[in-house]
């Protein structure tokens, strides 16, 4: 009797303590859990303007991840289409063309006919345009002018047409473009004064390259033709020396080493002809480019046709 009484005394202890541990488990399970100090918890508003804020201060790959982490974390954001744009942007102003144009051509095929695919297709344009390649910039800008009429963005078309055209040296096509913006644009004014301008590129003192491949039958004279006086006398000089010396030589009966100075001199006589030719074209390019670059304008261009950017994110052209 005495061993059946401890037992069931042993058991409801048992019991008793398995109920109690139960019951300090529930509360544990069901205390609010507190925030640990590693632990980083981000929203939406705060990741873009992380990553705005990378961007703004010319940090462009970690600008670009960032970004990224936002279109992932919140794929159903208003802003996701701004953030791929951006993408795009960081990639233009970090020179990295082909990855810009990526980033645009992903954002057109979204949604052609949204406000962000048509900024999209201006920017592809721009890539080509920093670039240097001309002919396919003016076919992005062109496109643009066909597919989206509206005025903001065709003016902004317009205008960087013109510029684009001008690097081509096609001055009365630039200066038509520029004649196309309208009135009711911020960029009317510089456009009209571009559009008198341009016209000017037709009228740049050029130098005729065959007029200084002429003049260079007397060494030296083909430089000095453009005024590189020093060049000039060098190839004077050298070619002088290679001729006398040939002449001397068969004149002492030398014939040999007549033979090949002379085939030397053939050499510097033909490229100093050459010479005097390259470097007319190279002052022809040095005024076309010391025209531009006196045609200089730093306008920053709101890239959008509709809506707003947020604060502090906008696209500048020098040009």
């Amino acid at each position: 009797m005495i061993s059946g009484g401890m037992d069931i005394s042993r058991h409801l202890k048992i019991a008793k303590n398995v109920c109690f541990l139960s019951v300090l488990a529930l509360v544990i399970l069901w205390m609010p859990r507190p925030v640990f100090a590693g632990q980083v918890v981000i929203d939406a508003d705060g990741q873009f303007e992380f990553a705005r804020s990378f961007m703004e201060r010319g940090d462009y790959d970690r600008a670009i991840s960032e970004y990224e982490r936002f279109v992932y974390f919140f794929p159903n954001d208003r802003r996701v289409s701004l953030a791929r744009e951006l993408i795009g942007l960081c990639y233009l102003d970090d020179g990295k063309f082909i990855d810009a144009r990526n980033a645009f051509a992903k954002t057109y095929r979204a949604d052609p006919d949204s406000p962000t695919a048509k900024k999209a297709l201006f920017l592809a344009g721009e890539s080509y345009y920093r670039e240097g390649v001309y002919d396919k910039a003016e076919n992005f800008f062109d496109e643009v002018l066909e597919r989206y009429p509206s005025p903001s963005l065709r003016n902004k078309a317009l205008y960087r047409l013109g510029w684009t055209r001008m690097q081509e040296n096609r001055w009365r096509e630039a200066s038509e473009d520029f004649k196309r913006v309208e009135s009711e644009s911020p960029l009317f004014e510089k456009a009209r004064r571009l559009s008198v301008e341009s016209l000017k590129g037709e009228d740049l003192p050029y130098k005729d390259p065959t007029t200084a491949g002429i003049m260079a039958i007397l060494p030296g004279l083909g430089h000095a033709y453009v005024y590189r006086y020093k060049d000039a006398l060098i190839s004077f000089l050298l070619n002088g020396l290679f001729i006398w010396a040939t002449v001397e030589a068969f004149n002492h009966d030398q014939n040999v080493l007549g033979g090949i100075l002379a085939f030397f001199e053939v050499g510097w006589y033909s490229g100093n002809i050459y010479s005097a030719m390259n470097v007319t074209h190279k002052w022809n390019r040095k005024v076309r480019d010391d025209f531009r670059k006196g045609l200089f304008d730093n306008v920053d261009l709101r890239l959008l046709s509709s809506g707003k950017m947020p604060a502090g994110v906008l696209v500048s052209f020098k040009f």
